[in-house]
């Protein structure tokens, strides 16, 4: 009770500190594709902004992908240098990274030079944007080597200033992890993550490796798509391996030459369409100021100060819808942050009961989100927020009360009128019914125009999965679930996923168990739009 008075005198009441001002004026660079933010200078933007969309143009003129409308935008914000980024996740070893969280996909990358890893600003957001054309245009049961080494391989394209681009240089960052670990390790390579998660030393370097030699192969890759072709049709990774690529020592011996000879690589002048409109604002000092706030929130790194400056900030009157509905947010970060760490400290006790969302934290969000609402009424994310709160107790309540769930409900169509493209709402829409125990008119609907909008957030495929399990469409829920049980890095997800469609197809169960999975996940324990971390 303490706790739930200390937050709520210092929600209510807000800070008497007040907020710093910015340190810089941020700039917006929008183009068919991206969404980019960068205090640097306005033709670096721009440059970048370029370099993006020409790389997306390249990646649709290689593989034959017509760009398709209707896709979220990526946002992206650029740093000043590696340490930028650094200090806003908290650790010396990421470069940057890419996540494609349920609130909308986003990538932090720097303005600076190679450095730690020869890694680039461009080179980290060339990989992470690989993987995201990966998951929007390739609706197959990838390998977790080929989803790491794809964009490792398409992570050192470079653009020429007569038109020519550059593909196949060798990836330098990876160097060391080849030199240290000699050893391809091809069985575990091409069936990895196994059911007993060992890792193997130097993934990344021969991911990409293996990619780069088939890819840059006389026949241009046709092994790979013969090889995934395979996998579609439900075979192993190791027998489908040996019909496709004969002998697997012979194999990884020829990986290990090729790795360890002069890399080849490709250079062209052909043309190839894209996107080069660009259109650059300047944010004012208030809304650079919210920026960064929301940029340190989505960092996670020292939340509970980014908590206390948000409300600070939301005491100045400025954007104060923005910042009370950043500072619900915040909230629930932290609720989330507590969750997991009570789950690791607790994860060989089976005898602990898994803590339960919706205490303290959530009692101080949804006065934040009252207090943004009473700002503005429509306000997109407070009604987001607010609707999933309301939904959660009636969820953790086990509630039969339809006006009851029809009021949350509503927050979640105001926010859709607010913005009728926004994933998220329609997702929490969908989502709300399958909690209800009942199923919606519009449910299907909301969970599809929400996979569309954004194929590559994990949340919105599982609920479209289980909803197509619930029409009895069980292999097609399962077939949209392949990709994400490759995973190298989250895995559970997609196979906890699977797991659950296959139980619904043996008890005729219309929803799958959900018991189990927190407010801000139906991906279960692993986080639904889990860091790609470079």
């Amino acid at each position: 009770m303490l706790r739930i008075l200390a937050a709520l005198t210092a929600c209510l009441a807000l800070l008497a500190s007040p907020a710093q001002a910015a340190n810089d004026i941020w700039k917006r660079a929008d183009t068919q594709h991206f969404t980019i933010y960068s205090a640097g200078d306005e033709g670096e933007l721009t440059d970048f902004a370029n370099d993006l969309e020409r790389f997306d143009g390249l990646l649709r003129f290689w593989y034959d992908k017509p760009d398709r409308p209707g896709k979220d935008p990526i946002t992206i914000y650029l740093l000043d240098g590696r340490r930028g980024v650094q200090k806003l996740v908290g650790s010396r070893y990421v470069a940057g990274y890419y996540s494609s969280e349920i609130e909308g996909t986003y990538a932090i990358a720097h303005r600076g030079g190679g450095g730690w890893r020869s890694l680039t600003g461009q080179r980290v957001l060339f990989h992470e944007y690989a993987h995201h054309f990966m998951f929007n245009e390739f609706a197959v049961p990838a390998p977790a080597w080929l989803i790491e080494g794809f964009a490792e391989f398409l992570a050192t394209v470079e653009f020429g200033e007569d038109g020519s681009w550059t593909y196949g240089k060798p990836a330098t960052h990876r160097g060391a992890e080849l030199r240290y670990y000699d050893d391809a390790q091809i069985e575990r390579l091409l069936s990895w993550p196994d059911e007993e998660g060992r890792v193997i030393t130097g993934f990344y370097g021969w991911s990409w490796g293996l990619t780069h030699m088939l890819y840059t192969a006389p026949d241009r890759g046709a092994r790979i798509s013969a090889y995934i072709d395979r996998l579609a049709t439900g075979e192993k990774p190791l027998p489908a391996a040996r019909t496709v690529f004969g002998d697997l020592r012979q194999l990884e011996r020829q990986l290990e030459r090729h790795v360890r000879g002069d890399i080849e690589y490709g250079v062209s002048a052909e043309p190839f369409p894209w996107s080069q409109d660009v259109s650059l604002s300047t944010l004012s000092l208030a809304e650079s100021r919210m920026l960064e706030l929301r940029l340190r929130r989505l960092g996670r790194n020292k939340l509970e100060d980014t908590r206390d400056d948000l409300a600070a900030f939301a005491r100045e009157g400025a954007l104060s819808a923005d910042a009370y509905a950043e500072m619900a947010m915040a909230e629930l970060g932290l609720e989330q942050i507590e969750r997991a760490e009570y789950k690791e400290e607790h994860k060989d006790d089976d005898a602990v009961e898994d803590k339960e969302m919706g205490g303290p934290y959530f009692v101080v969000a949804e006065a934040a989100a009252d207090r943004a609402l009473a700002v503005d009424p429509g306000h997109l994310r407070a009604n987001i927020v607010k609707g999933r709160i309301l939904s959660h107790r009636l969820y953790e309540d086990e509630s039969t009360d339809s006006e009851a769930w029809a009021h949350a409900r509503r927050h979640f169509q105001i926010a859709n009128r607010t913005d009728p493209t926004n994933a998220e709402a329609l997702y929490r829409f969908a989502l709300s019914y399958a909690r209800e125990g009942r199923e919606g008119s519009m449910m299907h609907d909301a969970y599809l125009a929400a996979f569309n909008r954004a194929p590559q957030t994990t949340a919105f495929r599982i609920g479209l999965a289980y909803d197509l399990a619930r029409l009895g469409r069980y292999d097609d829920g399962i077939a949209l679930l392949q990709m994400l049980a490759n995973d190298p890095h989250f895995p559970k997800p997609g196979r906890r996923a699977i797991e659950r469609i296959e139980a619904m197809r043996e008890s005729g169960a219309k929803f799958p168990d959900l018991s189990d999975i927190d407010d801000d996940d139906e991906a279960d324990d692993d986080d639904s739009g889990a860091d790609d971390k470079d």
